[in-house]
């Protein structure tokens, strides 16, 4: 008898499960467009902290989700999500978190420095809890759930992370069809439909009613959001949108052409820009810069030219006006090629109208990897890494465009006589040190004789595969004269070459795949001791910016995990909700919520490359990791394996982990990375899939070893689950800033481990002796 209502409550669950997931990654979207990009990463502590403070509202309220009438209960409660969630998705686009700029700055980089000056922190301290709110619900229901119906959690513990794998598999998509913040009509039409079947369960007329009124609402405001925008963007990154004359969004980033007395610039997430050439003059202008236009008077045309992180084209037309026409033109973003293509068709030096240019959608490493002739000519200027794809990569894999690796690739795919162009202002110096690494690696003794590092109005490397000649060297400086003030920091053939090179590689190491950052904990170290300079807006580097963001993020956690922690035992004695043995239930599912989001972020990262774009490598992680993990669980609520089987299986995440991670990511590189990129996707899907499958498990093998008695502590569990999740992913980003990616993911096993451990201890939750 029970069947129906057990299934109508999985699907329901699922559905309100992939709602949220959907608005989480909406966040992401919105707060690279709204704020800037490395808000992003926001949204996550948003989610994840929210579900806490609902599941421990549940903890400390029993009778918010009670067990008689449920169906009925959690009807209401994703009706309310749905409105939480359209009342924030309206606040994040309308409130007006940025000043607007009335005068741009100087140089689109700027805005990197002035960010925190545009903030208004008392708008942007409203917008959180608006934001949090609909996560709050959702974590109020699913932990209510897992307490009222702690014998089928393996069930329903299912059916949440399929019901989010699916939500993760569909945004990518949607936003091929929807501006971004119109995706969220599709999550309100999930929860609606969600809420629609629990009412149907229930018997609830009034509540069927409202429900389907909801969902048909939802989906004709997504077929006119099809059309056009239904809930634009007002104000974009502390510029008014009067200023833009073009917007599209695509599942990666949202484009934007801004207009002003400089010209036009091609904007991404409005947070960081290329311009687009219009006339000659301009053309000619960029082409006398020396880290865009120096490398091309070094080799002779006609030759096969790959340039990264192209964007609207400047290096591209740059190549074009010096008699360069085969040109691979590479963007994590491409769709701006055609964008710039379409729109300005009439312009004399459009880079994508002329000549037999390739335009390449793909992260530029991994189009490297897969070239079938060697380039003359290996460029990149800077990336746009402010952007939500610059930002996807910085995230998970950072500067993997400047390692060891990185230039070990692009050595192998450089002709004899070509050169690699590289020029990233003063920070130019790591990547020196990264391309010395390479050469090393190949066996070369002397790599200051294969550099060439060029100084003055800006900064490039000049690397080949073989010691420059007195000839290259001498072509090299009478280029250098149609510079401005362009001079050697390294010329490879000075007497002191040598001692030059020496002081600029110094002894910091170089940036590596598995360590793709330039911090050290000493410079860590001189960073955080600036920190209250750096908090009243006095150090305005990178860096500082960086490491500010991490201390704000932190105590912020620090400030939820004494909440989350010390108000269920404030309230010890005040309520029957003082469990016995809570401890071993907390430390449990805080080790898997720990574990799972360093797990995935580390598997991203390793991945990035051989699916050959971080967007991808984000969907296929995280959609197969969900869709796996659910099944595992479901595994469990079909058939509850043994006490020592279930002990076991989480064993077996820390060893599947380490070989996916050591030793079959490895072979994939190395055996399978010519196959077409649906096939290295599913390859990913399937290889994760035991490791995914196994992590599943562990929370409802958790949950069926505590005796009845312990289900009143799921939802603080639960909300200590979503902490630790949070506390992973700063963990995992520090930890592998400071050492490494392998460090950190040998920590989020070992998290696995000290469940394991725990794992005993929860047969006595609840119980008194």
């Amino acid at each position: 008898m029970r069947a129906r209502p057990h299934l109508a409550l999985a699907l329901a669950l699922a559905l309100q499960s992939g709602a949220v997931l959907l608005y989480e990654l909406l966040l992401t979207r919105l707060f690279a467009v709204t704020l800037f990009a490395d808000f992003a990463h926001l949204a996550l502590a948003l989610a994840l902290l929210g579900i806490g403070v609902g599941a421990m509202a549940q903890h400390l309220r029993p009778s918010l989700v009670p067990a008689q009438g449920l169906e009925r209960r959690l009807g209401w409660l994703g009706l309310l999500q749905a409105v939480l969630i359209l009342v924030a998705v309206i606040a994040a686009i309308r409130f007006p978190v940025l000043k607007a700029s009335e005068v741009p700055p100087t140089t689109y980089q700027d805005r990197s420095f002035i960010k925190d000056n545009l903030l208004d922190p008392a708008w942007f301290a409203a917008l959180l809890p608006v934001l949090a709110a609909p996560f709050a619900v959702s974590g109020l229901a699913f932990s209510g759930v897992f307490s009222r119906r702690k014998e089928d959690v393996g069930w329903l513990y299912a059916a949440d992370l399929v019901g989010a794998a699916v939500g993760a598999a569909l945004f990518v998509p949607l936003l091929d069809g929807l501006a971004g913040p119109d995706t969220v009509f599709v999550a309100l039409f999930a929860c609606a439909l969600g809420s629609l079947v629990l009412f149907r369960t229930a018997a609830s007329r009034a509540g069927l009613l409202l429900a389907a009124a909801g969902a048909m609402a939802a989906l004709v405001a997504t077929g006119i959001a099809a059309r056009g925008d239904l809930l634009p963007i007002r104000q974009a990154a502390g510029y008014s949108e009067d200023q833009l004359i073009f917007t599209q969004w695509t599942p990666l980033t949202r484009l934007a052409i801004h207009r002003d007395a400089r010209g036009d610039y091609m904007l991404l997430d409005n947070s960081s820009a290329s311009e687009i050439l219009q006339d000659e003059q301009r053309r000619d202008r960029v082409a006398h810069e020396a880290n865009r236009g120096l490398v091309y008077h070094l080799v002779d045309p006609p030759a096969h030219v790959a340039i990264m992180a192209a964007s609207a084209g400047p290096e591209v037309a740059s190549a074009q006006s010096m008699g360069f026409s085969h040109i691979d033109a590479i963007d994590i973003a491409g769709e701006i090629f055609d964008v710039v293509a379409e729109r300005y068709p009439d312009d004399p030096v459009n880079p994508y109208r002329a000549g037999d240019t390739n335009r390449i959608n793909a992260d530029g490493r991994a189009a490297i990897l897969r070239a079938t002739e060697p380039y003359a000519v290996i460029q990149m200027v800077h990336a746009n890494l402010w952007s939500s794809a610059g930002l996807m990569s910085n995230a998970w894999s950072p500067a993997l465009l400047e390692t060891r690796e990185a230039f070990e690739t692009y050595l192998d795919h450089l002709s004899d006589d070509g050169v690699i162009s590289f020029g990233k202002g003063n920070e130019t110096d790591a990547v020196i040190r990264a391309a010395g690494a390479a050469l090393r690696a190949r066996g070369v003794e002397d790599p200051w004789r294969y550099v060439a590092y060029v100084g003055g109005q800006s900064h490039v490397m000049l690397l080949r595969k073989h010691p420059w000649t007195a000839e290259e060297d001498a072509r090299l400086q009478a280029a250098m004269q149609d510079f401005r003030r362009a001079s050697f920091i390294l010329d490879p053939l000075a007497p002191g070459a040598e001692q030059a090179w020496r002081k600029l590689v110094g002894t910091e190491p170089a940036m590596t795949d598995d360590h793709p950052y330039s911090d050290t904990p000493a410079v860590v170290g001189a960073t955080l001791s600036r920190v209250m300079r750096a908090a009243q807006g006095e150090d305005t580097t990178a860096l500082a910016a960086l490491y500010r963001s991490f201390v704000v993020q932190w105590a912020l956690v620090l400030v939820a995990g004494l909440l989350f922690l010390g108000l269920p035992l404030l309230w010890r004695g005040r309520t029957e909700l003082a469990v016995p043995g809570a401890g071993a239930a907390l430390g449990f599912t805080g080790c898997l919520g720990y574990g799972y989001l360093s797990v995935e972020t580390v598997l991203i990262h390793d991945l990035v490359l051989f699916v050959g774009h971080p967007t991808y490598a984000v969907t296929v992680v995280v959609l197969s990791m969900l869709l796996f993990s659910g099944l595992g669980s479901l595994w469990v609520g079909r058939s509850p394996p043994s006490p020592r089987l279930g002990r076991g299986l989480l064993l077996g995440v820390a060893a599947l982990g380490a070989v996916v991670a050591f030793g079959l990511i490895p072979v994939l590189y190395e055996a399978l990375l010519w196959l077409p990129l649906a096939a290295r996707m599913a390859i990913v899907g399937l290889s994760l899939a035991p490791l995914a499958f196994a992590m599943g498990t562990a929370f409802p093998v958790g949950v069926a070893a505590m005796p009845a008695e312990g289900a009143a502590v799921l939802p603080w569990a639960w909300a200590i689950n979503g902490w630790m999740s949070v506390v992973g992913s700063l963990a995992t980003v520090l930890v592998a800033r400071l050492s490494g990616y392998a460090p950190a993911f040998g920590l989020a096993l070992a998290a696995y481990v000290v469940a394991f451990l725990l794992w005993p201890r929860l047969r006595r939750v609840g119980r008194t002796a």
